[in-house]
This record gives C-alpha cells, structure tokens and sequence, in this order.
C-alpha cells in the first residue's frame, strides 16, 4: 500500500512540537484525514509500535498548543520510565499505512527521550478524525497534568474555527459553557477570515472588540502575566530539572546576581502573593 501524500512524516527533531498552529493547515489536514479514512487502510494492530513509525501532528492533536511540551511533566514521566516497565499506552489512529497519535505527546516525547527506548505501548481510536479531535481535546481537560481555565478557553476556540462541531460538543469537550461558545461564534464571525490568525481567545476576543494591544483590560494583563510565567517556568525546568527547588538557598543567590537593584521589586511581588495565599489558607480553615 502507497504512503499518503498530505499527510507530513513524523517531525525529526523535539523542535518540530513547537511548530506554530496555523489553522487553516489544521482544517486542511483535517480534511485530507476524513477523505484517507474513508478508503481502506491497514488491518493490524500492533500492541506495540516503534517510535518512528508514528506521524505527530501537532497542529491537530497537541491540544496544549500554545507553547512546546511543558518540560516539568517530560522531567517527570522520564524519571517514572527508569524505574517502571511502560506508561500508559498512547492513543492512535490508523490513517491509510500510518499510525496518527491522537493523545499522548508528553509521553512519545518522554519515551523518544529515552536512550533505551525504542517502541512504545499503544491503543487505537477507531472514529472519525473529527471525533478524534474531540477525544483528543477530552483527554487533555481531564488529564493529570490539568489544563487551567485559560488553556480550556484556547481550546474551545480552536474547535470553534474548525467550524465542524456543535456548540455542545465543544463545550463538553473543552469544558467551557455553552454561552461561551455562542460568544466565540459571534467573535470569529465578527473577524472573519482575520479569526485564524489569533491562536489566544483573549487575543480575537480584543481584535473583534477593536481594541489595540496597548489597550489591555485586567483581565487580559492577567492573563498575558500567566501565560509569560509558565512559559519562563518551562525553560528553568528544561534548564535546572529540580536543582533550583532542591537547593532554595543557592536559588536565592542566583535571583539576587540576576536582579541587582530590581530584587526589592521582586520580593514584594512575592510577599504580596503570599500573603493572598495565606490569606486563603487561613479562610480555608474555618
């Protein structure tokens, strides 16, 4: 059997997970994936499968889209390989002679990572490709490595400009509210074309609301905040693992080189995020 021609081989490099979300390629792979699914494809189903001869598409199923793999959970599920015979198998889909991961990116990647590793436990998802987003979404908001609100609003709006589903299957899928995908509805109308050059809600939320990107409310600072922190936190894991929580004192010192002058500016943010945890803290006990 030929190999499909549309669908790209698997990406060489960890960089490759990175790759940009451009959505209007998603709704052409998409696409190429429903007609191959239509024809006949291979019979067998291997428990096991090499890394290599799994396509990633990241700009489909990698549902944590917004930046690469998060370093701190690789860190974790590489650690857990050394001392364990296999994780829980990845979920594919076969497409035509190819094998597609729906879900499971962290551990293929913790699994490609590993120096000893060469094949990986799998289990198959037989529905359409448009239900294998959705599954792939579903898995994701329930996943031990939980999704915080902001990364659910990202995803419904990524379903949403697949323009393929209901507004209750996106709902239940990303776990946002019905009215909140009748408002994206209204937001990529109101944009257009334009709606799929924005990969954040809050980004098409402003550009169809005109506002500027001086021009931010709050809420979206907020959110620009956390989006910045976790991206920081990511490459001081990749960099340090656990050194840097293991040893606070040297830790310390390092943020004292790095600051100079601006390391009072950074222990009142902290104080001040503190005392609103502890504040929590102590409302929680009564």
């Amino acid at each position: 059997m030929s190999e499909p021609t549309d669908i790209p081989p698997p990406p060489a490099t960890p960089e490759a997970l990175d790759d940009a979300h451009d959505f209007a390629e998603a709704d052409r792979l998409l696409s190429g994936l429903s007609g191959l699914a239509a024809t006949p494809g291979r019979k067998d189903r291997p428990e096991r499968l090499k890394l290599g001869e799994i396509t990633l598409l990241p700009v489909m199923f990698n549902v944590r889209c917004e930046e690469s793999l998060a370093e701190h959970h690789l860190t974790t599920l590489s650690k857990l390989l050394k001392s364990t015979e296999d994780l829980a198998p990845v979920t594919v889909r076969v497409v035509g002679s190819r094998f597609i991961l729906i879900d499971g990116h962290h551990r293929h990647e913790a699994y490609r990572r590993s120096p000893d590793r060469r094949d990986i436990p799998v289990r198959y998802f037989e529905g359409s490709p448009e239900e294998a987003v959705l599954a792939a979404a579903r898995a994701n908001t329930r996943a031990v490595l939980p999704m915080d609100n902001r990364q659910r609003q990202d995803l419904a709006w990524r379903l949403t400009l697949y323009r393929r589903y209901s507004k209750r299957q996106i709902a239940e899928a990303s776990g946002v509210s019905h009215a909140q995908v009748a408002i994206m509805r209204k937001v990529m109308k109101a944009l257009g074309e334009q709606a799929h050059e924005f990969t954040r809600w809050w980004q098409a939320r402003r550009a169809a609301d005109g506002k500027c990107d001086e021009d931010m409310t709050e809420e979206d600072r907020e959110m620009w905040i956390e989006e910045q922190a976790q991206a920081y936190a990511d490459r001081l894991a990749k960099e340090f693992s656990t050194k840097l929580a293991r040893n606070p004192e040297i830790a310390a010192r390092a943020l004292e080189h790095y600051f100079g002058r601006k390391l009072p500016d950074l222990l009142r943010e902290l104080l001040d995020r503190t005392g609103e945890v502890q504040d929590d803290d102590e409302e929680d006990e009564f």
